[in-house]
């Protein structure tokens, strides 16, 4: 009687799983020329009422508007509401947000006006789920410095660091982020979490870098 040869049974396959996930969205707004020559006008009106502004993160010399731009913006500050609103809607879908169950969002935004020497400390924004920034003008020298690690940059950009101890292991061989730099262009919105700590990279040279930056909360329909 013939034996019957034993099949070898299949190795098991690797699962991979991601562990607490940071989800950031970009998009280049397009055509949008318009809206930002009307939005860059209104905040330097509302840097003339105001010059002296806020200081939070801002270095000296770096105009911080109030909290309340998308009011006295007019129509302009309309028209990016609904667009960061849109955005937040996306990247809260990504944590199990069901827009469908009816949801309000609670927003607050400013202005940055970035000049030579112009920065954003390291900074989180509290007392709320999920931030963004739009970026309305880029004029400055998009000038690229190489850092002490050997990464380039270029001013202005905006670099988000990475929270996990782990993140603090560098090694030859494998490619470990411990921050995540994203250049500013004109029409560019990036939304991130709230608490995820970032800063931006000192202006050098003439020009300005004008952002606007916005803080939400989701709320259930209802509440405001």
């Amino acid at each position: 009687m013939a034996k019957t040869k034993q099949k070898k049974a299949p190795e098991p396959d690797y699962i991979m799983n991601h562990a607490f996930p940071t989800v950031l969205i970009k998009r280049d707004w397009k055509r949008k020329d318009k809206l930002n020559d009307a939005l860059r006008e209104g905040i330097w009106r509302e840097r003339a009422l105001d010059p002296d502004g806020l200081y939070r993160s801002n270095v000296s010399g770096t105009w911080h508007s109030n909290d309340a731009l998308f009011t006295s913006l007019g129509a302009p500050g309309a028209e990016l509401k609904e667009m960061f609103g849109n955005a937040f809607v996306k990247w809260g879908q990504q944590h199990g947000l069901k827009a469908e169950n009816g949801i309000n969002l609670r927003m607050a935004a400013w202005a940055m006006l970035y000049s030579d020497r112009g920065y954003a400390t390291v900074h989180t924004h509290p007392n709320c789920d999920v931030s963004g920034v739009y970026y309305v003008d880029d004029t400055t020298a998009n000038q690229e410095q190489i850092m002490a690690t050997g990464a380039p940059v270029r001013s202005g950009d905006i670099e988000f660091i990475d929270t996990r101890t782990g993140g603090q292991r560098q090694s030859a061989l494998l490619h470990l982020n411990t921050a995540m730099v994203i250049p500013f262009k004109r029409g560019r919105m990036i939304i991130f979490p709230s608490a995820l700590p970032h800063f931006v990279h000192p202006i050098v040279g003439a020009g300005e870098r004008i952002s606007i930056s916005c803080n939400c909360t989701f709320l259930p329909k209802g509440n405001s």
